[in-house]
């Protein structure tokens, strides 16, 4: 009677310990859930960030462009007004003051374009500067020496 007990006894730690096997397989693939979950809050995080990124860089081209645009029509006007003085004065007016302001204000018009177009370029370089110096940085230092 002795023996099959103790062969009881045996089977019951198999049982045992496979149970407890099972326990911490459980307990193992619990933790792996959690931090495959972790993982992908912190994916959705930065894909969350990547496109507000995405929507402020798009908004900033956007700006840049219309300036460009802007730039370019008031070029144009400029550049007919130039036409317009540089005519008159082919034609012998006497009165020089009207083709002299008309070219003056050709190019203020032309200026405020530069000034648009150096706008838009370093919203441009913005959105891809690593901590680089902007193109009216590099202007200026070169200026400088």
């Amino acid at each position: 009677m002795s023996e099959p007990i103790a062969e009881e006894g045996r089977g019951s730690r198999r049982d045992s310990q496979g149970t407890s096997d099972a326990v911490q397989r459980d307990r193992d693939a619990d933790r792996r859930e959690a931090a495959l979950d972790a993982r992908e809050h912190e994916v959705q995080a930065r894909e969350d960030v990547l496109a507000d990124r995405s929507a402020e860089a798009h908004a900033i081209l956007a700006e840049a462009e219309a300036r460009d645009r802007q730039a370019e029509a008031r070029d144009s006007v400029a550049d007919d007004r130039d036409h317009a003085a540089s005519f008159q004065s082919f034609l012998h007016d006497d009165d020089l003051a009207p083709g002299i302001a008309a070219r003056r204000n050709a190019g203020l018009d032309r200026s405020s374009s530069k000034d648009d177009r150096a706008s838009a370029a370093n919203d441009r370089v913005k959105l891809t500067d690593d901590g680089g110096t902007t193109p009216q940085a590099e202007d200026d230092d070169a200026a400088q020496h």
